[in-house]
């Protein structure tokens, strides 16, 4: 059985690294929950772990999971616009209104997997594979006005996937503590951008030179407590900066010459069984935008006539140590979910367990950067998510006996639109416009052995 595990496992690795692609995740670039079953109850899996990926939660998490294998699939539906003028892309209309280009490529498929396994009543090991989250966008006409002859597609690609190594540890009853090593890989590709010829010390390696790839190394901790005979979990963990190798093909664009780390960030969770049946769970998240530099420096604008911006392109230019960023904010998340087991007993004999979600995170973008975030506008703010987990009862996959699970989660983030009246570098005025909502559809798989 281990061994046929175990080829099932990396066949579901080398299908995920080979496959994944990405759209803007919906807590900035982040993913709001790992699998399907996280995401039902809004991304609250700090002290609520469910499967076997909830190693990308928290660490510890991964305790008293058994042998279990899960897979996903998320169906991801961004719909966003964005539009510039003043700068390069002539005038606004008579009613002083910006174009909302929309962006192309609003289907993509996101997906993960985790597997657990218990040494004995103590240690539990798990490895999974977990789109992060990523970006994209594909506008046309390009509204970063390329010069002449040039490509007009204006768009970015990055993709991100973590590969957690999970060892969690029960000390006894009520603590337990995981460690994750994060392996994770990188793919980005950029086009259009021609117009930040002049702002940029690296012509070259500004712009369509194809996908780059870059791969890093960083680690998760985190605690679990249960208290008051299991009626409540507290959960805690911290997750270090993913310190990358730089994208040498995009050194003219990124700070640093080509950095792109992904960034640091902490969460605390609570879950409560207010029934034998019913629970409730809670997580604060604060993730820190402002420590990696090609996200958090600011960009050259500022709110038009409101103060003084210090960042312009003369003295920070694209690509240096200390050059312009997308000037994101570091984010504030609050996630709330319920899961209630064993639903309608007479229709479904026992089997189905029903999650309901909320979460918020508010948007990192501020209006001063709004120009440069066009390009990413990971803007959307609230998410109302629901979904469910049916029994599937004993399977036979590869020869031998399992017991098999589906869950579904659907998750909706609602419109925001953002806008700005900004100078460009001090000196030229320009009015930028961003919108996005989302859909997305989770199904999972799951074997317990």
């Amino acid at each position: 059985m281990r061994i046929k595990s175990k080829r099932l496992l990396a066949a579901a690795i080398v299908g995920l690294l080979s496959g994944s692609t990405s759209a803007f995740a919906t807590n900035g670039p982040f993913v709001i929950g790992f699998g399907a079953a996280a995401e039902g109850v809004g991304g609250a899996a700090v002290a609520f772990p469910q499967d076997a990926m909830a190693a990308g939660a928290n660490p510890a998490g991964i305790a008293n999971m058994g042998i279990r294998f899960d897979v996903s699939g998320t169906f991801f539906l961004p719909n966003r616009c964005a539009g510039e003028v003043g700068l390069f892309q002539g005038s606004p209309d008579a009613n002083g209104n910006v174009h909302c280009t929309e962006s192309g490529s609003n289907i993509f498929l996101i997906p993960g997997m985790g597997f657990t396994f218990p040494f004995d009543d103590n240690l539990t090991i798990g490895i999974a594979a977990l789109g992060n989250g990523g970006g994209n966008s594909t506008y046309d006409p390009n509204f970063f006005r390329p010069p002449a002859g040039s490509t007009q597609f204006l768009g970015i690609d990055l993709v991100q996937l973590i590969v957690p190594i999970t060892a969690a540890w029960k000390f006894n009853e009520t603590h337990t503590v995981g460690l994750s090593i994060v392996p994770a890989r990188q793919r980005f590709k950029a086009q259009g951008l021609q117009a930040m010829n002049t702002y940029t010390v690296d012509q070259e390696h500004l712009t369509n030179n194809g996908a780059d790839f870059s791969n890093g190394l960083g680690m998760r901790i985190g605690w679990l407590g249960h208290f008051a005979d299991d009626q409540l979990t507290l959960g805690a963990t911290w997750a270090s900066k993913v310190y990358m190798q730089k994208f040498e093909n995009y050194r003219g664009l990124f700070a640093e010459r080509g950095s792109f780390d992904i960034p640091e960030n902490y969460a605390v969770g609570i879950a409560y069984k207010a029934t034998p049946k019913m629970t409730i769970a809670f997580d604060y998240q604060k993730i820190l935008f402002s420590d990696v530099p090609s996200i958090g420096n600011p960009g050259p604008t500022n709110i038009l006539y409101s103060g003084t911006p210090i960042y312009d392109s003369a003295h920070h230019p694209l690509g240096t140590v200390d050059g312009m960023g997308f000037g994101w904010k570091d984010m504030n998340v609050y996630k709330i979910g319920m899961a209630y087991k064993e639903a309608f007993p007479a229709l479904f004999d026992d089997k189905l367990t029903l999650r309901v979600g909320y979460n918020y995170g508010k948007n990192p973008v501020p209006d001063s950067q709004l120009l440069f975030s066009t390009l990413a506008p990971a803007i959307v703010e609230k998410h109302v998510t629901f979904g469910a987990t049916y029994k599937l009862g004993e399977q036979s996959i590869l020869g031998f006996g399992s017991e098999g699970e589906f869950t579904f989660a659907y998750v909706k983030a609602r419109t925001n639109r953002q806008h700005a009246d900004l100078l460009f570098d001090n000196t030229t005025p320009v009015r930028a416009v961003a919108e996005m909502d989302i859909d997305s559809l989770t199904f999972a798989y799951t074997l317990k052995f």
